[in-house]
């Protein structure tokens, strides 16, 4: 369970939680490079269960420009929902860009 539901996670204890690379199998999405990478890995540890990878990255825009984004990783498709209605980081302001 998750710290919301004052459970610790056994994965979070041992380490092996957060992983440094993305596998194939997890659901992934890209986020603003202007988002802050800390925030988001807070956002994750309390409030979700599942292995995860945040990594910076290039990707394709719709104009085909090579772009930097953040791509986060997460095992269990639920949860990737989850985090992307309820993290209030993903979404940046054109405000914060400047």
């Amino acid at each position: 369970m998750s710290l919301s539901r004052q459970e610790v996670n056994p994965l979070g204890v041992l380490g092996l939680r957060k992983l440094k690379f993305i596998p194939k199998h997890f659901t992934k999405i890209g986020v603003d490079i202007y988002v802050d990478a800390n925030l988001l890995d807070h956002w994750i540890v309390y409030n979700l269960n599942s292995r995860y990878a945040i990594k910076n990255t290039t990707s394709l825009d719709s104009d085909n420009r090579l772009i930097d984004i953040i791509e986060v990783g997460i095992e269990d498709p639920k949860e990737m929902l989850m985090f992307t209605l309820g993290c209030p980081h993903i979404h940046v302001n054109d405000k914060e860009k400047n």
